[in-house]
């Protein structure tokens, strides 16, 4: 054998030797630095963390009281004087994240309504108040039972939307609902030349929280949580014009919403 035929078979011997390249060497360099590993990040930062559920709100006015009629002046302030309390039920969603193993963050929603009642003999109402907004809340978890169990309590903020629906009577200037009544139901206002309004602000509000959690299975949660709102949304009392002119306030008032919910919730664990 020769020195060029030696040479020959000893590249083809190191070629045959050579171990298969790596699927990941065949990817050009500028596509290898945009392959996001899907899996990695679900492992990370959604498994076990993030849950999505459907809540069953049970809501009451726990106080809504409202100055009484100082001086006998007869005006918004002192005159409607509380709200009746009105038990509410709805569905609202849950979103729950967690942000280390007994810490997570609870995002929901939170509703409350009351008529109001009027400090006279009739104790009429001039309609409802009703509040509706998210809720956010921090809760802190205590594990039992190899951790299929959690008690939980938290702070949390409320921002509510505010509206104010009148009754017809009352909008429209009538002195009683039976008067109004009596003349058929009419839908035009009286002589007065404007309607009565009352216009309430949206707010923020705070809240505490407990309850207790359970996983029958690693992927479905239960949790009845119970939790009180304390908010006050500004309010005026006055009277809406034909344009140009408008609403003009008569006077500057509140509403005591403070109100206690019970929370059935049932929700996926990803």
């Amino acid at each position: 054998m020769n020195l060029k035929t030696a040479f020959l078979l000893a590249i083809a011997t190191s070629a045959n030797m050579a171990p298969a390249a790596d699927a990941a060497t065949m990817v050009p360099a500028s596509r290898q630095s945009n392959l996001v590993p899907v899996d990695s990040f679900r492992e990370t930062w959604i498994t076990d963390r993030l849950s999505i559920g459907l809540g069953f709100c049970h809501s009451d006015l726990t106080s809504s009281k409202r100055p009484k009629d100082v001086g006998h002046h007869r005006t918004f302030v002192g005159y409607v004087w509380k709200l009746e309390k009105e038990k509410q039920n709805s569905f609202v969603p849950e979103i729950k994240y967690w942000t280390a193993p007994y810490l997570r963050l609870v995002l929901t929603s939170d509703a409350i309504k009351g008529h109001t009642r009027n400090y006279n003999q009739q104790k009429h109402s001039d309609g409802t108040v009703e509040l509706f907004g998210p809720a956010f809340f921090a809760e802190g978890l205590l594990p039992l039972c190899d951790e299929t169990v959690f008690l939980h309590a938290g702070l949390g903020v409320v921002y509510g939307f505010a509206d104010f629906s009148e009754v017809t009577w009352w909008k429209l200037g009538y002195a009683s609902e039976e008067s109004w009544i009596e003349l058929g139901r009419p839908t035009v206002k009286t002589r007065q030349d404007h309607y009565r309004r009352i216009r309430v602000d949206d707010a923020f509000g705070w809240a505490v929280s407990a309850g207790c959690a359970w996983r029958p299975t690693p992927r479905i949660e239960i949790d009845l949580s119970l939790r009180q709102v304390w908010i006050e949304p500004d309010c005026e009392f006055g009277y809406e014009y034909s344009p140009p002119r408008g609403f003009v306030k008569h006077q500057d008032g509140d509403f005591t919403l403070n109100h206690f919910s019970a929370v059935l919730s049932c929700s996926y664990v990803f």
